[in-house]
């Protein structure tokens, strides 16, 4: 289970929007997107100082993790904003560090030459840029068997652009040498490290993944196993894959099996789309059970489920294993419009260890603090809105007592609608 120390020597400041690099500086050589540059390392420091004000109202159990790097972004298919960072991009990546992610979360397959790619999708048309997501149109001499990540060595998908700016399917050893520069600079100025989560779609890159993990051990300047998270839905493969750490001697591997919706509410409550049938609907019989037996039954360290189907059951089985919740949404950044999610995770982090798997750190962990404040705060609170003609309005506001928001883990959270709904609509 993690600690965070996240004393510092740096005043808070204000978190500065990361903007999209210029094309030249985000399509340059390798060594300039596995590295932080001085202005770079500024930023992150900065974003990080915040971060600190909000682990002080959490108590330092609430971390949030960057999903994909800043977000799914191949849900939108063709209609790609060009705003955004390509999910699983070394540039997300980047972006989600400049923001001051505590921990990073990516996906990973084999190339057909055997090596780790980050990529959420095995499908190529669900990542190319400008393709159409259901693969419908496919490059020349390319079908749906061939076009794939794993019938392609690394080379060739580097010639696959996943973004509009020429950004393509990185290696997994080139996020860890970006994390590890990342990591340097934080354990220099006494901060935790970024802690990687890396998602298992790929049974068979078990041994692969681990080789690179394996470089870290014992080593002050690499990433080490203790700051890994694994997850996956492949619960046979992290059974697996503990298995084999332990035979390496990798020690302190950490794994939260990925929960569905189904395992709590039962397919048979579940619609197409994966919502539930009843909003109102609760936890089948004998889910707890199950879930125990997969988590403590296997040295697990923790359960990886979706925010919005967490409930009190599921809280009430991880505090009392000392367990952490992994808390993830998909495709969400209004977070000023649906406060739910604040709710969740500040009611979480009074009972357990918390990773928030968010589309945009900066935004959320704004929030996050806000919420908190409103929520806990302590005599006259001077807060900040920026109106939607871009002008600042600063109010007072005096809060009640704490309040008792745990009915919220009752009911569970107000689903948001998707992101890519509301920007394409």
């Amino acid at each position: 289970m993690y600690s965070l120390n996240t004393s510092s020597d740096l005043s808070p400041y204000a978190t500065t929007r990361l903007l999209r690099q210029p094309v030249e500086s985000t399509l340059n050589t390798e060594s300039c997107l596995t590295r932080l540059a001085p202005m770079e390392v500024r930023q992150m420091l900065q974003s990080r100082a915040h971060s600190e004000l909000l682990k002080e109202r959490t108590g330092h159990r609430l971390m949030l993790v960057a999903h994909r790097g800043t977000g799914p972004t191949s849900v939108f298919g063709s209609t790609f904003p060009d705003r955004l960072q390509p999910e699983n991009s070394l540039q997300a990546i980047k972006a989600a560090i400049l923001q001051g992610a505590d921990a990073i979360e990516i996906d990973i397959f084999k190339s057909r030459d055997g090596k780790v790619m980050v990529t959420h999708d095995d499908e190529i048309w669900r990542n190319a840029y400008n393709a159409d997501r259901n693969g419908s149109r496919l490059p020349a001499s390319e079908t749906k068997a061939t076009y794939l990540v794993g019938q392609k060595t690394a080379d060739e998908l580097r010639h696959i652009p996943i973004g509009p700016h020429g950004e393509t399917t990185p290696m997994l050893s080139e996020v860890i040498a970006l994390v590890n520069d990342a990591n340097q600079t934080l354990t220099r100025y006494g901060k935790h490290p970024i802690i990687l989560n890396i998602e298992l779609k790929d049974a068979t890159a078990v041994s692969s993944m681990l080789d690179l993990v394996a470089e870290g051990k014992g080593q002050t300047d690499k990433l080490t196993p203790e700051n890994i998270i694994f997850c996956s839905f492949k619960h046979k493969a992290l059974k697996e894959l503990k298995t084999e750490a332990e035979r390496r001697g990798l020690s302190g591997i950490n794994i939260a099996p990925g929960i569905k919706t189904a395992d709590l509410f039962g397919k048979q409550n579940m619609k197409e789309d994966f919502s539930l049938k009843d909003p109102n609907a609760t936890y089948q019989n004998n889910a707890m059970d199950n879930l125990r037996a997969l988590v403590e039954g296997n040295g697990f360290q923790g359960y990886d489920g979706i925010l919005w189907d967490l409930r009190t059951p599921i809280v009430d089985l991880a505090a009392s294993g000392n367990k952490a919740i992994h808390a993830s949404t998909s495709d969400f950044r209004q977070y000023s419009d649906n406060r739910d999610f604040s709710l969740v995770l500040l009611e979480l982090s009074k009972r357990v260890e918390t990773f928030f798997k968010c589309d945009n750190v900066d935004d959320a962990r704004k929030v996050l603090l806000e919420s908190s404040i409103l929520l806990k705060g302590v005599g006259i609170q001077m807060m900040h809105k920026t109106l939607p003609d871009g002008s600042d309005s600063f109010y007072l506001y005096r809060p009640c007592d704490e309040q008792d928001n745990s009915e919220i883990l009752k009911t569970g959270a107000r689903k948001a609608i998707a992101y890519s709904r509301l920007v394409s609509a």
